[in-house]
């Protein structure tokens, strides 16, 4: 994707000249020589974003051991997780953004991020493009909570679908600035996220609710925050040239970061904070299951009796008790529990997997 090149320094006024007068509304700027406004800077939360993401992920293996993708050890970091998020820890929106369910998911974000984080950070601005790439985020996040009250949600995918959404938005606002450029530009970004989208309905366990809030969100706050450029004529002794310099504030614009804030506020309180029996249940089953890694079954077996007891239709209330069954050695009630959770829903191939191995070992 073509470019124009850029600073990331949020305003500061450069400029650069336009030979042809008349053509104010085609493709100013990018004859050979010719860049915008904010052409040499460097580029700095995108370095620092990608060093976040990769040290949590460290640090992850280092808790947990190297490449272990255990649903407790993402919760313990600040996985999302509706249940928790319904009980008031709203934290787990923002922790969630650092996190990753494993090396290739990690990998693939911070490829998508070294791309779109340089240029998007380039024609926002640092300070513009870190309140673009955590609201995004957050946006995602809150969509994903409407809609996914139950799974558990990790990654940096939102946000980034955010910056595309502000890339587009920059190209919206300039296309008669940028002219044919612009807009195969802007054809381009939505034919990249038409296919991430696609794909993200294709690959199960991806969210794509949290995709489709940080692309929304992003390309709100794009909108919102985008550099203007405005023309001016020199006079020279050959006559007036016109040159393109961007304006050194946001002003009032920037007012839709807090506004933008508040609005995810006030979504997350419509959706309401009321915990239904079954993610009661679950919240229990997670806590279960903590507490048997820690070695205390009978302080586990108290959570998982009680989780059954709330939701007596959920599959994996029944594996985990039937696990901590099979530890304290009550054989009989192991099978039962085991062979229950097979027949409910609720288990993910991996622990249906694990059910029937430990249901066949027993004696």
């Amino acid at each position: 994707m073509s470019m124009p090149a850029h600073r990331s320094d949020g305003g500061a006024m450069h400029q650069f000249e336009q030979e042809d007068p008349q053509r104010e509304g085609e493709q100013a700027g990018f004859t050979s020589g010719l860049t915008l406004p904010g052409a040499d800077g460097k580029v700095v939360i995108t370095w620092l974003l990608l060093g976040i993401n990769i040290i949590v992920w460290a640090l992850m293996q280092l808790v947990g051991g190297f490449l272990n993708q255990d649903v407790d050890l993402l919760l313990r970091f600040g996985a999302m997780f509706g249940p928790l998020i319904a009980t008031g820890e709203y934290w787990r929106f923002f922790t969630a953004m650092f996190l990753h369910a494993g090396i290739i998911h990690l990998f693939f974000n911070c490829f998508a991020l070294f791309i779109f984080g340089r240029l998007v950070e380039g024609v926002y601005g640092y300070t513009r493009f870190t309140a673009i790439y955590l609201l995004a985020g957050l946006s995602g996040g809150v969509l994903s909570y409407m809609f996914n009250r139950t799974a558990i949600a990790v990654g940096a995918s939102g946000a980034i679908f955010g910056i595309l959404g502000a890339l587009a938005a920059y190209f919206l606002v300039h296309r008669n600035t940028f002219g044919d450029m612009g807009r195969r530009n802007l054809t381009g970004l939505a034919t990249i996220a038409a296919i991430n989208l696609a794909i993200g309905l294709l690959i199960p366990n991806i969210d794509n609710w949290a995709h489709l809030g940080g692309l929304a969100g992003g390309f709100v706050m794009g909108l919102a925050l985008a550099p203007r450029y405005v023309y001016e004529a020199i006079g020279t002794p050959l006559g007036d040239v016109r040159r393109i310099v961007a304006q050194r504030s946001v002003g009032a614009r920037w007012l839709a970061v807090p506004v933008f804030a508040i609005l995810l506020a006030v979504s997350v309180w419509y959706i309401g904070t009321d915990v239904s029996d079954a993610q009661q249940s679950q919240i229990l089953v997670v806590r279960a299951e903590r507490l048997l890694q820690e070695g205390d079954a009978m302080g586990a077996l108290e959570h998982a009796e009680r989780a059954v007891e709330l939701d007596s239709l959920s599959g994996h209330a029944f594996y985990t008790r039937g696990k901590i069954m099979a530890r304290i050695g009550s054989t009989d009630r192991a099978k039962s529990d085991l062979s229950a959770a097979l027949r409910l829903p609720g288990l993910n191939p991996s622990q249906r997997e694990d059910a029937i191995s430990l249901l066949v070992s027993l004696p």
